[in-house]
């Protein structure tokens, strides 16, 4: 497990564009941890930047109490879309993951890996045999075979129906709780942060800033039809359209709209 702290990150590109500002936000070991905002707050932007991505213009980023620059062993990343590489079969794009094990470990993690998200026996096929929802999984596996102490998620789930959204939702939950990597995702979905996540990053854009930080206080695992389920989502979204009021005037007079948000 592994602690990740983002200290006083900004970027600002060669051009001048400011995207992010004075970012602080701490995940604990084995916290899960989701960033929402409106766009153009910067979510993905920051996840690259503690991916090893791209570089801040200012702050530092630490993992374990270390300051990092670049990519990092301990850090493993999830994007929208699966990324396999297509020349490499299932099981070999799984273990293309854990380069640095030794071969025999890695075979039998790459095993156990098929096996829990549920594909076993499909280490042989290629990835354009698979399912939008199997390849997924076999990017979560890839990302998980080296056991990372941060996983990172930038919206591996947003081009997914709900169903299988749903069962992506409980393996990386079951994963979770098995592993304890320290999760970080970003997300537009209220209902999938506040399935997941046990704090909540609002950010408010132009320039990407911390608004407010939500603690889900909630028993795993989560009753989506509680009330309480259905009162801390509300929460998150006066919160997300409280983040937007500084920009809604423009928008507003740009469309002829009423003001209210398009979170609500």
């Amino acid at each position: 497990m592994t602690q990740l702290s983002i200290s006083h990150v900004g970027k600002t590109y060669a051009d001048g564009t400011e995207a992010l500002r004075d970012i602080q936000v701490r995940a604990n070991e084995g916290e899960i941890v989701a960033i929402l905002g409106g766009s153009g707050c910067g979510k993905t932007t920051l996840l690259r930047l503690v991916a090893g991505l791209d570089t801040p213009t200012e702050g530092t980023i630490m993992v374990g109490g270390e300051p990092i620059a670049g990519t990092h062993p301990a850090i493993s990343a999830v994007f929208q879309e699966p990324r396999l590489l297509p020349w490499l079969k299932v099981g070999a794009n799984i273990a293309f993951g854990g380069q640095r094990l030794e071969a025999t470990e890695r075979t039998r993690r790459t095993e156990a890996l098929l096996g829990r998200i549920g594909l076993t026996g499909y280490g042989g096929r290629w990835p354009r045999d698979l399912s939008g929802g199997q390849s997924q999984r076999v990017a979560i596996a890839r990302a998980l075979i080296g056991h990372p102490g941060v996983l990172l998620l930038d919206e591996p789930f947003s081009a997914l129906d709900p169903f299988t959204r749903g069962s992506l939702h409980e393996l990386v939950l079951g994963l979770w709780a098995e592993l304890k990597p320290t999760i970080v995702m970003v997300t537009h979905d209220v209902d999938e942060a506040v399935t997941l996540a046990d704090r909540v990053v609002v950010m408010k854009p132009r320039p990407g800033r911390v608004h407010d930080i939500m603690t889900v206080d909630l028993p795993r695992p989560r009753d989506k039809l509680s009330t309480a389920f259905e009162l801390m989502k509300r929460r998150v979204l006066r919160t997300i359209d409280r983040s937007l009021a500084d920009d809604r005037p423009k928008a507003v007079a740009a469309s002829g709209a009423g003001g209210t948000s398009p979170w609500l």
